[in-house]
């Protein structure tokens, strides 16, 4: 025992006194390599993670926003689609005074048809035509149009046959140059409005509809004469009786729905609609971009013959449809089958291009009453 503290008594005097120190070991620099491969695995897994999830969510976010613009476009379309050939008095002789170049305009002629199918082949040239510049219509894509009365119908007081006024009952939001239908139970009349009237500090509530230089009215009248083609030769009065116990004044809507080439270097649904230049009377389809992504739009016809009712065996092509017109003998249309390919705004498919979906929606059109009942 005295030997062994002998020897740590000379073990401390040689290292000055000082107990001599434990060195520590480290990490060796094969360990340190290990311990960072080790966590770049961990953290690749965990933003491999990270990267997978948002690129879900990222197409999520854009299958939701097809969907959603999906829903939109039938919504619209099927809304306008319905009400083609509405009027606010259920009259079903329209007379047209407009006349453009000597022709009822293509959007205004309601005996034409007021709904009015356009192939990808064929081109309207008088409301959009086929092209590449912004809002012009995309070849190879279908097109549809709907005439109707719009919303904002207003009842008339009076109508003077000499002064060629109507009064309206309250104030309206008419102004020169506006395309409207007036109607009673017996007859309609789409004619330009020529002047407007405020008496009595009341708005826009006499309604003038005198043809002269300033507007696209062919005649003063607006009686209905047999071919509906004919300009207006017979005196109308609109007034209220046992048999006309109404007169309602509206806008004319005219909706044009096709494909189009948009600012954004895309392609869009759009909707042109009538359009005219303050106190000018040329009228025009103005366009709005309604639906972003819409790459294409094909749309077929269910129709029935109108004199037996019995129902088209399949779906056709507009260029199928020889006669437009709601009361047509051959082929009235009876529902309408839209075809919208539309495309995410990022590239998120497995290929990093846009993803694409095929959506079909059927319109059926029952409530014009001529489809209700088979003609006799």
């Amino acid at each position: 025992m005295t030997h062994a503290k002998s020897k740590t008594n000379l073990s401390f005097v040689r290292h000055g006194g000082n107990w001599p120190r434990i060195r520590q070991q480290g990490l060796t620099l094969i360990e340190l390599m290990v311990s960072l491969v080790l966590g770049l695995i961990l953290v690749g897994g965990v933003l491999s993670i990270f990267v997978s999830t948002n690129q879900t969510a990222k197409v999520n976010d854009n299958l939701m926003r097809i969907q959603e613009n999906a829903r939109m476009a039938f919504d619209l379309m099927a809304r306008d689609l319905r009400e083609a050939g509405q009027n606010p008095c259920g009259a079903k002789l329209v007379a047209n005074v407009l006349r453009s170049a000597g022709s009822i305009p293509v959007w205004a002629n309601w005996n034409a048809g007021t709904l009015r199918g356009y192939d990808n082949t064929q081109d309207e040239t008088a409301i959009k035509a086929f092209g590449t510049t912004t809002n012009a219509r995309v070849q190879g894509t279908d097109a549809v149009l709907m005439i109707k009365a719009d919303s904002g119908d207003i009842a008339v007081e009076s109508h003077d046959t000499a002064d060629f006024q109507f009064t309206l009952a309250t104030e309206s939001n008419f102004q020169a140059k506006d395309i409207a239908l007036v109607c009673d139970g017996k007859s309609a009349a789409i004619f330009q409005i020529d002047t407007v009237s405020s008496p009595g500090g009341v708005a826009n509530k006499v309604i003038g509809h005198e043809a002269d230089v300033t507007n696209i009215n062919c005649s003063n009248f607006l009686a209905y004469t047999a071919p509906a083609s004919n300009c207006p030769a017979n005196t109308k009065k609109f007034e209220i009786g046992s048999e006309t116990p109404e007169i309602k004044m509206a806008p004319l809507g005219s909706y044009f729905w096709y494909v189009g080439n948009a600012e954004s270097g895309g392609r869009s649904l759009y909707r042109s609609k009538i359009s005219h230049l303050k106190n000018n009377k040329i009228i025009i389809m103005s366009p709005d971009e309604m639906i972003p992504n819409v790459q294409d739009l094909q749309i077929t016809y269910l129709t029935r013959n109108g004199t037996t009712g019995a129902l088209a065996d399949d779906w056709v092509a507009a260029s199928s449809i020889a006669d437009w017109a709601d009361g047509s003998l051959t082929t009235q249309v009876v529902a309408v089958r839209l075809d919208l390919t539309l495309q995410s705004t990022d590239n998120v498919s497995t290929t990093q291009t846009p993803i694409q979906r095929h959506l079909i929606h059927v319109v059926g059109l029952r409530n014009r009453d001529t489809f209700i009942e088979p003609a006799s």
